[in-house]
């Protein structure tokens, strides 16, 4: 008999006397990988977010009521920081919020019925200028507001690190409690098969291949809970992050290639979880059997 077949018969035979501590090891270990699945995907769509809005060269001014909009593009147009300037009008500016607003064109109508005034598009000569630029156009007289994508790169990164922060914290807890649960699974399988185990180490048995088919026992439970978070980040990305993704083609760039990358780092996350925690768990007990 091959070693493989040995290990798995062994692991059949102990998963099924256990089944219940198995299934909840699994469980949480499905919890945990899906957890840390989803901090990697959305951390990844949250970096191609802030990459974009840093990519904008472009301010965009709203003047007071009573300023003409063309007046101020041409004294605003004459500043030195300023490369080209643009007047956007309503009809503009509602044509390239179509494409966001793709199947929802009851949104778009309630656009082009509010009294949205023209804006002002300036292209800086130095994008890394935007922040100084915007406080010194708002201190201009006449100008309303002043917006410019790159501030909101700065929210987006707060938002990275408060994911950061509190997704691995999550992902921490859950894979701590698996490992608990997996050790505990172990123990409970070597105490009931203590006579088993004296008698193959009094047969001769190598000590190294009757711990290893405890290890191959926990090395399934790790793979069974991360194929399960696999699944479950492949439906996350199908039905939630890869509709988002098509509409907005120039902002998330997440490929086939990438999500198989975290399944698979999921999946080699959750075994190694299953293989440590029956490591642990066998140290002491096998040295006494």
């Amino acid at each position: 008999m091959s070693m493989l077949s040995y290990y798995m018969r062994e692991a059949r035979e102990g998963l099924l006397r256990n089944a219940g501590a198995g299934l909840a090891a699994a469980a949480l270990i499905a919890v945990a990988m899906t957890l840390l699945g989803a901090l990697l995907l959305f951390r990844s769509g949250l970096s191609d977010l802030r990459s974009f809005l840093e990519s904008q060269v472009s301010i965009k001014v709203y003047v007071s009521p009573g300023v003409g909009p063309r007046e101020a593009a041409r004294i605003l147009g004459a500043k030195s920081f300023v490369k080209s300037v643009q007047v956007e009008t309503k009809e503009e500016m509602l044509q390239k919020l179509a494409a966001f607003f793709e199947g929802k064109e009851q949104l778009l109508d309630s656009f082009k019925q509010s009294g949205l005034p023209d804006a002002i598009r300036l292209e800086l000569r130095d994008p890394a200028q935007a922040e100084a630029v915007a406080g010194q156009l708002r201190g201009m007289s006449g100008i309303m507001e002043v917006i410019y994508p790159q501030r909101y790169a700065e929210t987006v990164l707060q938002l990275t690190r408060q994911l950061n922060r509190y997704g691995t914290a999550a992902f921490v807890f859950f894979a701590a409690v698996s490992f608990l649960t997996v050790f505990l699974a172990m123990h409970l399988s070597l105490y009931q098969r203590q006579k088993e185990i004296r008698v193959k180490l009094l047969l001769g048995a190598n000590p190294a291949h009757v711990r290893g088919q405890f290890l191959f026992e926990g090395g399934i439970i790790g793979l069974l809970g991360s194929l399960a978070a696999a699944a479950a980040l492949d439906m996350l990305y199908r039905f939630m992050l890869f509709p988002l993704e098509r509409q907005f083609r120039a902002v998330f760039h997440l490929t086939g290639t990438g999500l198989y990358g975290v399944e698979l780092a999921v999946a080699a996350a959750g075994t190694v979880i299953g293989v440590a925690a029956s490591f642990a768990s066998t140290r002491k007990l096998m040295k006494d059997g």
